[in-house]
């Protein structure tokens, strides 16, 4: 299929080489093929979320073509069917596996794109950087992980996603010989609010020790929430938080999740990237969390170009352009991964 900015949402949606992932290109909410939404060109999306540049949303995709081309699979559940039987919510859990030519030593990703917790953004930020990620050797897997739903602002969503996240890993590592890779050499990346979910991995608390698997070589972070304790007061802020955390949270609730507040020395080596005009995300976000990075000894490099907005992804129409390859660089670097 021949993508370009007129393309709609709905013949992305229809086209073959999507077929298998149809539900799964905007996890959690089908809301941007459905509808009047569908008859949306990628070059429309683009006007109505700047950020989301068509030229890599194109990319992303095309490599997802590729990948569809070359073998019958590509999208994987993360749980059991036993397990999706006795909760019918964790078949919104996905795999997208994009190969790198065969390379034992090198990583592989495991990637989570933003959607404030309410939709997943595979296709807008996962997808492109997977793509940029196989051209250099490394293995992807693109994580659709549980967003909120009715219920969650009663009994909150938290820490289901960081559930998946251990889930996926698991599959992973029993998959390993079928996926042609070495579980326990990975690195996980995330973005926005999949990079909240990506920066707690590295907590002692809630992270890869709780559940007993081990540390990621290295976290690749795009404008990652850290904290909700630096959002402006008022009723979107309190929606947030009640999504997350549930009825009656309190300050416990919301500082248990922030991340600076539990930044040790075994937690992993950073790369992190934030616009200094992000309107989502507080700069003091990524500030505090320098400040503990810094405390704890741990290897970091941030980046804070003066544009770029939020939700760029690969970010190659902005000024931000080429971070994956400076990321990937500083990290191997000082990391060896």
């Amino acid at each position: 299929m021949k993508i370009t900015r007129e393309t709609t949402l709905k013949e992305i949606q229809t086209a073959a080489p999507f077929s298998q992932a149809r539900d799964q290109l905007i996890g959690g909410s089908n809301d941007f093929f459905t509808g009047e939404k569908s008859g949306q060109s990628l070059a429309d999306l683009q006007k109505e979320h700047p950020a989301w540049h068509f030229r890599d949303i194109i990319y992303g995709l095309d490599r997802l073509q590729e990948v569809a081309s070359q073998q019958s699979r590509y999208l994987y559940p993360a749980y059991s069917q036993e397990e999706v039987q006795s909760d019918p919510h964790l078949a919104q859990v996905q795999l997208f596996y994009l190969p790198a030519a065969q390379n034992p030593a090198a990583p592989c990703a495991i990637l989570l794109a933003g959607g404030a917790y309410g939709s997943v953004c595979t296709m807008i930020e996962s997808l492109p950087v997977a793509a940029k990620l196989n051209r250099m050797g490394i293995t992807c897997f693109c994580l659709n992980y549980r967003t909120a739903l009715p219920e969650s602002f009663s009994s909150g969503l938290m820490p289901k996603p960081l559930d998946d996240l251990a889930a996926a890993w698991r599959f992973i590592q029993v998959n390993q010989e079928h996926f042609r890779v070495q579980a326990a050499h990975y690195w996980v990346a995330g973005f926005s609010a999949g990079g909240h979910t990506a920066a707690l991995w590295g907590t002692p608390h809630l992270g890869y020790r709780s559940y007993g698997l081990p540390k990621p070589r290295m976290l690749l972070l795009a404008y990652p929430l850290l904290t909700m304790e630096n959002q402006p007061p008022g009723k979107m802020t309190d929606y947030i938080n009640l999504g997350l955390f549930g009825a009656g949270y309190t300050l416990t609730d919301i500082r248990r999740y922030a991340v600076h507040r539990h930044v040790d020395a075994e937690y992993p080596p950073v790369y992190l990237v934030h616009c200094l005009d992000d309107a989502v995300v507080p700069l003091k976000d990524s500030e505090d969390f320098q400040k503990a990075l810094e405390e704890a000894g741990v290897k970091y490099q941030i980046e804070r170009p003066a544009t770029g907005g939020h939700g760029f992804g690969l970010g190659s129409a902005v000024h931000v352009r080429g971070w994956i390859e400076r990321g990937v660089s500083f990290l191997q670097g000082n990391t060896g991964a």
